[in-house]
């Protein structure tokens, strides 16, 4: 007789995101998991909205004590020492954290070090791949080009599923794509980045992927100057820079192309052949997103009986499947002809990847977010009356469960 429940860990430490004080900071989706799974949340403010934080735990507080709970549900912290000790303190028993691959990697190598190596869910970083095939440039390079340059600028470049790097053909119509990629994101006013650091860093960053042979940085209009470039009120351009694709296929100084660069840049490899794109994929870390755009055909919209289509795909549809198949282990969610910035709160959304984009298999978005925080525990041939309520057999909590494989709603 075999009883299965979940409890919750205990203590969750949550390390606060620069790029979005509300969403992945003191009251975002690691925090709200959390306190759904039965466990105290210690937050460690991030530096760059100290008293945004403190309104939003202030907030919190208040709406536990009026739901019955003790203020102290939720703790906040401050400075670079406490979100050392954090990770540290024995009362802790796994943390979240959103930010970036350095830091995510200290926090995550310090829990692992513990006596008691303790669960550390990060989201570390991403570059979220696009392939666009010469079949969708040659059908919709406008939509594709201006597509595009809304997804890498929304909010200045800084969500961390923005389009980083992107494989398009070296032919006329990724020519096409390229000047409507150009062209719209030449019209995008410039941007005000969240903290001063991050501006630095995105402007040292694009400068030196500039710099680089054969690279070409593309921003058209009169006075735009280069992408990237810092303008004395302290806001960015956003910015294209072009590159040929066998550059990336193997180890050399454009392995820096394939790191990410956080703001509002993409780097947009041109193809001769559709063997680099294979050769590009198979070096790219982990990522949260990866997009296919492909044309009609090679989705089978063109197939009246949708049966027949998935049974005998033609030519087109095999190259699609195939493409599918190789963005399938870089990334936690596949996009086909859309964008993936926009992460809709969902039970069938997945926020994560392989590493470096998080550092386990699960998700921070959406409702499984809560497996996190919980530990399964199993009672074997444990007398009813010393079970658990969740697990006796008349049910008194009146819980959904699934009894001999058998799924019982809700009494």
């Amino acid at each position: 007789d075999l009883r299965r429940y979940k409890l919750p860990l205990g203590v969750v430490a949550v390390y606060s995101a620069s790029n979005f004080p509300l969403a992945f900071s003191v009251p975002g989706g690691d925090t709200a998991s959390a306190l759904a799974a039965g466990c105290p949340v210690v937050v460690k403010a991030h530096p760059d909205h100290p008293a945004t934080s403190e309104l939003c735990a202030a907030l919190l507080r208040r709406a536990a004590e009026r739901g019955g709970l003790p203020a102290a549900v939720l703790g906040l912290v401050h400075g670079f020492d406490a979100g050392v000790a954090l990770i540290n303190h024995p009362l802790v028993r796994a943390a979240g954290f959103t930010g970036s691959v350095r830091g995510g990697r200290a926090l995550y190598d310090a829990a692992a070090a513990r006596p008691h190596p303790i669960p550390f869910y990060g989201e570390l970083g991403s570059l979220n791949p696009v392939v666009i095939t010469e079949a969708a440039a040659r059908e919709r390079a406008e939509t594709i080009g201006k597509g595009l340059a809304g997804s890498m600028t929304l909010g200045v470049g800084q969500f961390c599923v923005k389009p980083g790097l992107v494989l398009a053909p070296a032919t006329e119509a990724g020519d096409r794509v390229l000047a409507s990629l150009t062209e719209t994101v030449g019209a995008t006013p410039p941007g005000v980045l969240l903290d001063a650091r991050m501006r630095d860093a995105f402007v040292a960053g694009v400068r030196e992927r500039a710099a680089l042979p054969e690279v070409r940085a593309d921003l058209p209009g009169e006075g735009a100057g280069e992408p990237g470039q810092r303008s004395p009120d302290g806001s960015v351009r956003a910015g294209v820079l072009t590159v040929p694709a066998a550059h990336l296929a193997a180890e050399g100084p454009y392995d820096l192309l394939l790191e990410e660069c956080f703001g509002p840049v993409t780097v947009v490899a041109r193809y001769a052949r559709e063997e680099e794109i294979g050769a590009v994929l198979r070096r790219l870390p982990g990522n949260l997103t990866a997009t296919a755009q492909l044309s009609a055909a090679e989705c089978g919209a063109d197939e009246t009986d949708g049966a027949r289509a998935a049974e005998e795909p033609d030519e087109a549809r095999r190259r699609a499947a195939r493409l599918l198949e190789q963005l399938t282990p870089l990334a936690g969610r596949l996009l086909v002809n859309g964008w993936p910035t926009g992460v809709a709160v969902a039970p069938a959304q997945h926020h994560g990847g392989p590493y470096p984009a998080t550092t386990s298999t699960t998700t921070s978005v959406g409702t499984r977010a809560i497996d996190r925080w919980l530990r399964p525990v199993v009672y074997q041939d444990t007398p009813p009356a010393l079970l658990p309520p969740e697990l006796r057999p008349h049910n008194p909590l009146g819980l959904p469960r699934r009894v001999d494989g058998r799924f019982e709603p809700r009494a």
